[in-house]
C-alpha cells in the first residue's frame, strides 16, 4: 500500500463569512480572457484527442500561451463595421514529430480555436471577425520524458476550497445566469463580468453587460433595454442569497454623451480589451482574492502529467468529496505541492485545512478526511480522462 505524505488541519480564525468585507469576480465566457482560456484549453483536448487516434499515445504539450490581441470597430446604435480583425496568437509547446510521423500541430490549434469560439459566442465569427495565428513550438526533452513516465512535470502546487461563500454563489449564479438564460431575452452578448462586494449584511453585484448595436436604435431603447435587463438579474440574483442583493449594470455609461456599452458582436475584445491565459477565473469558477489560489494557469496544460492543471482540479474534486462526505466538516480547502519527477499520486505533500460543524477537530474526522484524500490522490489519472471528455469545466 501506498503510504502517501497527507496532513490534516483544523482551520482557525474567522470564517470568510465572518469577514466584515468581501470581494469576488466572476468574468463571462465572452471575455478576453475567458475566450483564450476556453481556446487553449480547447487545443489541448485537440491535440490529445489527435494524438491517442493516429498514434495511439499521448505527447508532451503545453498551450497555456494563448494571447488575444483586440480589434479595432465602429459602432453606433443601429449597427457598425469591423475596421480591424481580433487576433489570437498561440504559443506554447508541443511534440510536433513522434517515430518519424508529423502532428500537424499548427492546424489542430487553429481549427481547435475555430471549434471553440463556434460553441461559444454567437455573434463573434471565427472566420470573419478574427485573424488566427499558431507560433507552437518543440518542448523541452526531458519534459517529454516526464509526460511518458505519468510522473509531475514542474514543482508546483494546487489549491482549492468548498463550499463558495453566499456572495461566490451569488456572483457565479449570475453570471452563468446571464450567459446561458439572459442572453435569449435581451439583445446581449457573452462577454459580460459581474463584480460582487459583501458589506454591512448586503451584497452588491456590479455587472458589465455588452448590448448588441445593430438591435439598439437609440438611447431611449438603450436606457430601456438595460433598465428591463437590471431589474431581470435583480430578480434573479435576489433569490441566491437570504442577504439583500443590489445589482448595477454598466455603472459607467453617459448616455448624454452616447457613451454607453454598444458592442457589434458583444465582445469588448473587438476593440480595446485584450486577453490572455491565466488571468480569468481559477478552476473553482470565482476570482477570490480573500482566498487561498493557486496562480497556475491551468488551461492548456498538459492533462497527463502538468500539475498546475491536474493538483488544482483535484484540490476542488476532493474539497468537495470532503465536505459532501465528511458531515463532521463544514468547510475545506485543500492544497497539493508537487515535486518534479515524482509520481503525481505522490505529492511532496498534501495538505487539507477543514472546518468542523461543530466543536474541535477529533482524531475521527481527521482519519475521514485523510482516507478521502488518499483516495483522490489514488485514482489522480481519472481527472485526465474527465478533462480530455470535456466533464470538468476549468474557468
Amino acid at each position: 500500500m501506498t503510504k502517501r505524505n497527507i496532513v490534516v488541519v483544523e482551520e482557525t480564525g474567522q470564517s470568510i463569512e465572518d469577514i466584515p468585507v468581501e470581494i469576488v469576480e466572476r468574468k463571462g465566457i465572452g471575455h478576453p480572457d475567458s475566450l483564450c482560456d476556453g481556446i487553449a484549453e480547447r487545443i489541448s483536448v485537440e491535440y490529445t484527442r489527435w494524438c491517442q487516434e493516429y498514434l495511439g499515445t499521448l505527447l508532451h504539450h503545453n498551450f497555456d500561451k494563448v494571447q488575444l490581441v483586440a480589434g479595432e470597430v465602429e459602432v453606433g446604435y443601429g449597427g457598425g463595421r469591423m475596421l480591424k480583425p481580433i487576433h489570437i496568437q498561440i504559443a506554447g509547446r508541443g511534440t510536433p514529430t513522434f517515430q518519424g510521423q508529423k502532428v500537424p500541430m499548427d492546424y489542430i490549434a487553429i481549427e481547435a480555436a475555430k471549434q471553440h469560439v463556434r460553441e461559444t459566442m454567437r455573434y463573434l465569427n471565427p472566420d470573419r471577425h478574427m485573424v488566427i495565428d499558431s507560433y507552437a513550438g518543440r518542448g523541452a526533452e526531458e519534459l517529454q520524458y516526464v509526460v511518458d513516465r505519468a510522473t509531475a512535470n514542474d514543482t508546483s502546487f494546487g489549491v482549492s476550497h468548498w463550499p463558495r461563500s453566499g456572495l461566490e454563489h451569488a456572483v457565479y449564479e449570475t453570471a452563468q445566469y446571464i450567459n446561458y438564460r439572459l442572453i435569449d431575452e435581451f439583445p446581449v452578448g457573452e462577454d459580460i463580468k459581474v463584480m460582487g462586494l459583501r458589506r454591512n449584511g448586503e451584497l452588491t453585484l456590479t455587472v458589465a453587460l455588452p448590448f448588441l448595436a445593430a438591435r439598439i436604435g437609440d438611447a431611449t431603447e438603450y436606457q430601456e433595454a438595460k433598465r428591463a435587463a437590471e431589474a431581470a438579474i435583480q430578480e434573479y440574483s435576489a433569490h441566491l442569497d437570504d442577504r439583500q442583493v443590489k445589482v448595477m449594470v454598466n455603472t459607467a455609461d453617459d448616455v448624454a454623451h452616447d457613451a454607453v456599452y454598444l458592442t457589434l458582436i458583444g465582445t469588448s475584445a473587438e476593440m480595446g480589451d485584450d486577453g490572455s491565459v491565466g488571468r480569468g477565473n481559477r478552476v473553482n469558477g470565482v476570482i477570490a482574492p480573500f482566498r487561498s489560489a493557486s496562480l497556475e494557469a491551468a488551461c492548456g496544460k498538459n492533462p497527463i502529467s502538468h500539475v498546475g492543471k491536474v493538483y488544482n482540479v483535484l484540490a476542488l474534486l476532493a474539497a468537495q468529496d470532503i465536505v459532501e462526505r465528511v458531515p463532521a466538516v463544514r468547510a475545506a480547502t485543500v492544497y497539493v505541492l508537487s515535486q518534479i519527477g515524482a509520481p503525481l499520486d505522490q505529492p511532496l505533500v498534501a495538505t487539507a485545512r477543514v472546518r468542523p460543524a461543530n466543536g474541535p477537530l477529533t482524531p475521527g474526522i481527521q482519519a475521514d478526511v485523510q482516507a478521502l484524500l488518499d483516495e483522490h490522490l489514488a485514482q489522480v489519472n481519472s481527472i485526465r480522462t474527465r478533462i480530455l471528455n470535456r466533464e470538468l469545466t476549468l474557468f
